[in-house]
């Protein structure tokens, strides 16, 4: 099927060309039956493998499903899904605005009241969907669409995973090793093929929001180089780049802490904290993880100190190394190497 000759797909007509999406062409549509206008997003099958085919359509499905369950202001909805010919197509809301990513390749900077309202937006999106036991797992620029009046919403939750409760519908859990994602925006345990829960999608926020502070990402460089700085580095802090208070240091290095624990434990928590320190409030329970990227000593958590117990005294340096996998930052990580090398002589 020619796209140039497409006059719909469904009930619904092709009104125009939106853009490029990730996979396929971006329609502006209209809704007949419903009379409104709809943003109309394709992948042409035909250009894949059969496999490829099958999980875009599976793609779309989830993301169909995901957002059916997410009736909220921030996430862009999603109405229908279908295919016609060689043409996959999702229906979703029409929004007049741009991606996030256009702010940053135009280099359109954004004044610090804006940068938390829309961050907090952002956040208030996220929180919604993780109570509804939703990851999205891809939380970037591309990702984030700003409207016209400014507010931001979170849309393509096509690689997104259903955390149901034990009993629930296990169809889309991912198995640890599967790395799902966009490499600059990843987590540490994302990176790392880790089972992944909503603090995923903080650290991804956390990216976002230090991008919005410096135009700049926290962590940048090839494939491995690049890995490594996310699992292993801290970033200059903002403070150090441009001319912000030092508070929002804190901020940023607990949503890109390196541990999960140490990490916000919801996306609520990080917005109430961007919310304190816009209102001229002081943070609390920020200093163990600032104190730590500045380079001081940090009290473990108990799930690292139970995990220490339980391998410092064994004999086998495999075991003692898993300690450091899970807990690369961890306090007792220099103790864990000497502990290695006297079992194994290097």
């Amino acid at each position: 099927m020619s796209s140039e000759a497409l006059k719909s797909l469904g009930r619904y007509q092709i009104k125009g060309v939106l853009g490029q999406g990730a996979m396929g062409l971006v329609y502006d549509g209209h809704d007949p039956k419903l009379n409104r206008r709809v943003a109309i997003k394709t992948i042409l099958t035909a250009k894949l493998s059969a496999d490829a085919a099958k999980m875009a359509k599976v793609r779309f499905e989830r993301e169909v499903r995901a957002v059916a369950r997410l009736n909220h202001g921030n996430v862009v909805q999603v109405y229908d899904f279908g295919q016609e010919g060689d043409l996959a197509y999702i229906v979703m809301e029409f929004i007049k605005g741009k991606e996030l990513k256009d702010f940053f390749d135009r280099n359109e900077r954004l004044d610090l009241a804006t940068i938390f309202r829309m961050m907090s937006e952002l956040l208030a999106a996220l929180d919604f969907a993780h109570e509804a036991n939703i990851i999205h797992r891809d939380v970037k620029p591309a990702n984030v669409m700003i409207d016209a009046n400014g507010h931001a919403k979170l849309t393509d939750f096509g690689v997104a995973r259903f955390t149901e409760p034990e009993g629930g519908d296990q169809m889309e859990r991912t198995r640890v090793g599967t790395i799902v994602g966009t490499p600059s925006y990843m987590s540490p345990e994302q990176i790392q093929g880790q089972t992944l829960d909503r603090r995923t999608d903080i650290f991804s926020a956390g990216v976002i929001l230090y991008q919005l502070l410096t135009w700049k990402k926290p962590f940048e460089g090839t494939q491995w180089a690049l890995q490594k700085k996310i699992v292993e580095d801290d970033p200059v802090w903002p403070s150090k780049l441009v001319e912000i208070p030092v508070e929002i240091d804190r901020i940023v290095a607990r949503a890109l802490a390196k541990q999960a624990e140490r990490r916000y434990q919801t996306a609520r928590e990080f917005a109430d904290a961007i919310k304190r320190l816009a209102d001229g409030k002081p943070l609390e329970g920020h200093d163990d993880v600032f104190s730590k990227a500045a380079g001081q000593a940090v009290e473990p958590t108990e799930a690292e100190k139970e995990f220490w117990d339980g391998v410092k005294d064994s004999t086998d340096a495999d075991e003692i190394e898993l300690y450091i996998e899970q807990f690369p930052h961890g306090a007792f990580v220099a103790e864990a190497k000497k502990k290695i090398a006297a079992l194994t002589g290097k």
